[in-house]
């Protein structure tokens, strides 16, 4: 990112001026309060929003972890070809595994993940980024209403899982903010 402002169109620009260089397996938290752009940035990263000035400029397929990422109500295979349409059940079996998740890829979840707890939906999520080819992978609060062993757990997978892509990692969780290569503070 070069001098990047970023906002959502017909509105103002939240973010100004934001460089930042992201390299292969690097990790980056991307801080700040509630309401200062940090998802914002994710967006225009993602090319779902353009940029309002500057450059952002991307090297590889990204894959991004929403913060409340859908579970839609189906197996949990179709839950993880949402990453890779393409994907056999052997790659969505091994995308879980790899995730920390070891559950059966034709096991219904119920209505939007009913049958899931809330680290395994999560677990879930995630394999979705495993099973496809990214490069780059923004998430979004990661951690967010997960307990401390659960959390940390899955972090570790994340980071263990993950090493080769650039992944930048919005939170507000100081465990995993300590965990990343280095911060970058967006200012309120």
């Amino acid at each position: 990112l070069r001098g990047l402002d970023a906002g959502w169109p017909g509105q103002p620009p939240v973010v100004t001026g934001l460089d930042l260089d992201l390299d292969r397996g690097e990790r980056v938290a991307l801080v700040g309060p509630s309401g200062v752009g940090k998802t914002t940035v994710a967006a225009t990263v993602l090319g779902l929003i353009p940029a309002q000035g500057g450059d952002a400029t991307v090297r590889g397929r990204v894959g991004y972890l929403a913060q409340d990422a859908h579970i839609f109500t189906t197996t949990i295979g179709e839950n993880v070809r949402i990453g890779n349409r393409d994907a056999t059940d052997a790659e969505a079996a091994v995308a879980l595994e790899r995730a920390g998740l070891h559950l059966p890829v034709d096991r219904l979840v119920g209505e939007t993940g009913a049958q899931l707890s809330g680290g395994e939906a999560r677990r879930v999520a995630l394999a979705r980024l495993l099973v496809g080819d990214f490069q780059v992978l923004i998430l979004d609060e990661p951690t967010e209403h997960l307990d401390v062993l659960t959390a940390t757990a899955l972090m570790d997978d994340i980071w263990q899982t993950t090493s080769d892509a650039a992944v930048l990692v919005i939170t507000h969780d100081p465990t995993v903010i300590a965990r990343c290569d280095r911060v970058v503070s967006l200012a309120s």
